[in-house]
């Protein structure tokens, strides 16, 4: 605007210098803005990938031809003004117009329609601008310029024949200074301002309302956001509800076994809490009979019960035995052969659409098969299948221990054999070899006719008797001491002391210093018990003691906890050096020292003796030992069996 009012001639050429480094800046951007808009508002199609092809040779020679003009005798500012126009402003108005014309039927598609209109306002305005600056531009004697300039078209409009100088020029040659001004009465400077108002306003409006699209898709990322967080903390919060059930289920099996339930009972809580964790329809546990001769079902459990096997059920799914053979799992997978999950499911005529399977493992040999399966779509996957194995070691190791619970058992009824074979030999076969020497002492006295000294034989023999008794009452009430989960130790020694005082008319105390937490293993307690009953025997039989105290308590030893019986009486007592030899001490001893406990003997002749023992209390952080105590018990037909 300075430059056409020529109001400041004095810096007429910096102006100048000005607004040519402004046009040429101003047109690369225009450029720049219209190829971002035509390819970033929305893709551009496939094809338009070729274009850069098609176009490189017209725009080359256009380049071309433009550089030769900067060389010619003109200002240079006249053909930088035309090619600036030609080159940046026309071609960059254009792929603006285009792109924003695109947007307008994309938004028109969405439903948006605001910003469909302005999408059109601002498409339309830029072609106008095309028009305005890239087409009209000053009169030069070279390129399009010579055909539409200024003096050609004022010489040829206002010179001659007018009509024949319309017909003999160009469509080009009206698109000048001139031209315009005549045929708008408007100069072309206010339709450039008017263009550029129209561009102004269309494109910061539509960026407005992009903002405002912005802001919309910002909130609905958000909500997509904070929709995924909730997902995910319901996902978290599920698995660690799955992991809580798991691990519930694991321990309560592993405490079953611990306790040393009844194996059967252990193999149907596993089948039927697995079938409920691995949401199934069936499961099945298969074991190969005694001769290896055949996979026979075990133990099962569907949605209507679980139970044990009692009939022999053979198995004969090929995918079971080749699972037991090859001893690897086996997960069936979409399109399978139906022949490879045909009677997996037992009991039933609706046959499986998918299985796991797992082998039972028991020394590095096979002994049996767990699966699953069920009727739904859903397939297994590799979770559930590590879950399943995971299940089979609890198998396994119930089986173990069930077989580990005979071979004890089958011990533990040695053991007592011959402690109550050492008794019997002890008291009652050497009482009984009395008695029978004694029968025929009173046979030469009765036939020699010597009645005070029979008299005096038959109280030997009375008393041998009442020794006997006592000795065979005394075993009865050790092997009827049974600790059971209904019976702890505590009452155990309470009902033991009892049974003690009224049989042998000796005064039993028994001080129970213990909280209710015993913390003791099973071998454990059944050596305290044994322990007990052999120091009551010791005083029975040697102390000659009137009186009796048992004291449980607990004590820290070495830093670790310790349960402690203490036994004292207030019997003759012995000397410390005699008892070495003493067979029950040693036994006690050995007792003590095989659950790493210790035995200690205090004992005065005159005052009475004193035993204490101390047992190790299972470490913090370890399964607790089951307090079941496997002891025998004298049945009515005369028969050992583990209670």
């Amino acid at each position: 605007m300075f430059l056409a009012s020529q109001s400041l001639e004095n810096i007429y050429q910096v102006l100048q210098n000005i607004r040519m480094f402004v046009q040429l800046a101003s047109g690369l951007l225009l450029l720049r803005f219209g190829w971002g808009i035509l390819s970033g508002l929305s893709p551009l199609p496939a094809w338009t990938i070729f274009i850069p092809g098609v176009l490189i040779v017209p725009i080359a020679y256009v380049i071309t031809f433009a550089a030769t003009t900067f060389i010619t005798s003109s200002p240079v500012e006249i053909p930088l003004d035309i090619w600036t126009r030609y080159l940046f402003y026309l071609p960059g108005s254009i792929m603006a117009g285009i792109g924003f014309l695109r947007e307008w039927k994309v938004q028109g598609n969405l439903g948006r329609q605001e910003a469909s209109k302005l999408m059109l306002g601002a498409g339309l305005a830029f072609l106008f601008e095309a028009f305005v600056m890239g087409l009209i531009v000053p009169a030069a004697p070279y390129g399009p310029a010579s055909y539409y300039n200024y003096d050609r078209v004022v010489h040829n409009a206002f010179a001659g024949d007018a009509s024949s100088t319309l017909q003999a020029l160009p469509l080009t040659a009206w698109l000048d200074y001139e031209s315009v001004l005549k045929a708008t009465g408007l100069p072309i400077d206010f339709w450039r301002m008017l263009s550029a108002l129209a561009v102004a306003f269309f494109v910061i409006r539509g960026l407005g309302v992009f903002e405002t699209i912005r802001k919309r898709q910002v909130k609905e990322l958000q909500e997509e956001r904070d929709e995924a967080q909730n997902i995910t903390i319901e996902v978290q919060s599920i698995a660690r509800e799955t992991a809580e059930r798991w691990t519930e289920a694991l321990v309560n099996i592993s405490r079953k076994i611990a306790e040393l339930d009844n194996v059967d009972s252990i193999l149907l809580y596993i089948v039927e809490n697995a079938r409920g964790l691995l949401k199934s329809d069936f499961i099945g546990l298969a074991l190969i009979n005694e001769n290896n001769t055949n996979l026979e079902l075990k133990c099962y459990s569907n949605e209507i019960k679980t139970e044990m096997v009692d009939s022999k059920v053979v198995v004969k799914n090929p995918s079971i035995l080749k699972t037991l053979r090859r001893a690897s799992p086996y997960l069936s997978q979409e399109n399978e052969p139906r022949e490879l999950i045909e009677d997996v499911i037992f009991f039933s005529d609706k046959p499986a659409s998918t299985v796991a399977i797992v082998h039972l493992n028991l020394d590095n040999n096979p002994i049996g098969v767990l699966w699953i399966a069920k009727r739904g779509e859903e397939l297994y996957s590799g979770t559930d299948i590590i879950w399943l194995e995971c299940l089979a070691d609890q198998v396994v190791i119930a089986i173990q221990h069930g077989l580990m619970t005979s071979q004890l058992q089958s011990i533990s009824i040695v053991e007592e054999r011959a402690r109550i074979a050492r008794e019997m030999h002890d008291g009652i076969a050497q009482i009984l070899g009395y008695l029978n020497l004694q029968v025929q002492t009173l046979k030469s006295l009765l036939a020699q006719e010597k009645r005070q000294k029979l008299h005096v034989e038959l109280e030997y023999m009375r008393e041998a008797i009442q020794t006997a008794n006592a000795d065979v009452r005394e075993n009865i009430l050790s092997l009827r001491t049974t600790l059971a989960n209904e019976k702890g130790l505590v009452s155990a020694v309470d009902e033991y002391l009892d049974e003690f005082s009224i049989q042998t008319g000796i005064n039993a105390n028994f001080s129970n210093e213990l909280p209710d937490d015993l913390n003791l293993s099973s071998i454990a307690e059944v050596q305290l018990v044994c322990i007990l009953q052999e120091a009551l025997t010791n005083v029975r039989k040697h102390a000659l003691a009137s009186n009796v105290i048992v004291l449980l308590g607990k004590k820290i030893l070495d830093n670790d906890k310790h349960v402690f019986l203490k036994v004292a009486d207030n019997g003759v007592g012995f000397k410390l050096a005699d008892s070495n030899t003493s067979f029950g001490l040693k036994t006690m001893r050995e007792r003590a020292q095989s659950i790493k406990g210790t035995f200690n003997i205090n004992s005065t002749p005159g005052k009475g003796t004193s035993i204490e023992c101390n047992f190790p209390c299972l470490k913090k952080g370890k399964i607790e030992q089951p307090r079941r105590i496997f002891s025998l018990a004298l049945r009515k037909d005369e028969d050992y069996l583990i209670e």
